[in-house]
């Protein structure tokens, strides 16, 4: 059998059933039968969303039976415990949140100064979905000059919820694994939910790993544009760059904070 299929497999079974996956994951559950059985492979498009419901990346779920499923106790994932855990907590935190969080949906521009290149400004890419009855979300950011080639590519998948009038996000960058984002948004009703702007925390991607939080502002994209135009157009830049709206600038600014971000540093005497 493919590894794919035997991998797949193995996931499922720390599911509740696979008609409960086929049903999560908006599939057929005779075309997830034939990929169970190897006999056929999914799309791109759709090996993306089985590795996102499921914790993983692409290239795992190629990977030999018992090198899999040593990642998958690696990361918990096999832990019918554990899940039951995460899912009670989840569901006390969700069951008080907004119904508006649904207006979210969508592709935004997010814009921040970077933790890591100092001076120079984030346009990262967000896309949010409803999957069951909640929001959730993927970030994706290129570390680079959005005009040339990049390899430093970070990706984040995380959830939202609005409460007490205000837009929490919550992820974790599934590439390394290694780093958890927060953000605090305040939703512009009067902008139909085209612009938020508040505070993220995390940590720098250098080798120093210094906790951060930096203002950060997000834009909903232009109708109908292609996810992979908008993509293109995401990467670091100069303040002055004309790729930055000007009315972004003070949207951003960690001058009341430091240089460029509030950084966590201890004192000399720490």
């Amino acid at each position: 059998m493919h590894p794919f299929g035997t991998n797949l497999r193995l996931l499922c079974g720390y599911r509740p059933s696979i008609a409960r996956v086929a049903q999560d994951l908006k599939i057929n559950r005779s075309q997830l039968n034939r990929y169970l059985a190897g006999s056929s492979f999914p799309r791109n498009a759709l090996m993306r969303k089985i590795c996102d419901y499921f914790g993983v990346e692409p290239h795992e779920m190629l990977l030999p039976e018992v090198e899999f499923a040593r990642l998958v106790k690696l990361r918990g994932l096999s832990s019918d415990t554990l899940t039951r855990t995460f899912r009670q907590h989840f569901d006390q935190i969700f069951a008080r949140g907004d119904q508006r969080i649904f207006n979210l949906v969508g592709t935004f521009f997010e814009y921040y100064y970077s933790m890591s290149s100092r001076g120079q400004i984030v346009r990262a890419l967000v896309s949010f979905s409803i999957e069951g009855d909640h929001v959730f979300y993927r970030r994706l950011e290129r570390m680079g000059p959005f005009d040339r080639t990049c390899r430093r590519h970070y990706r984040y998948q995380g959830a939202a919820l609005l409460t007490g009038d205000r837009v929490f996000l919550n992820d974790y960058e599934y590439s390394a694994g290694i780093e958890i984002t927060q953000t605090v948004l305040y939703p512009d009703y009067a902008h139909r939910w085209t612009r938020l702007h508040g505070v993220k925390v995390g940590v720098s991607a250098n080798r120093d790993h210094v906790p951060c939080a930096v203002r950060t502002y997000l834009e909903r994209t232009l109708p109908r544009m292609p996810l992979a135009g908008a993509l293109r157009r995401c990467g670091l830049f100069d303040p002055d760059s004309p790729e930055i709206p000007a009315y972004v600038l003070p949207m951003i600014d960690n001058a009341r904070s430091g240089n460029h971000v509030f950084e966590a540093y201890a004192d000399e005497r720490g």
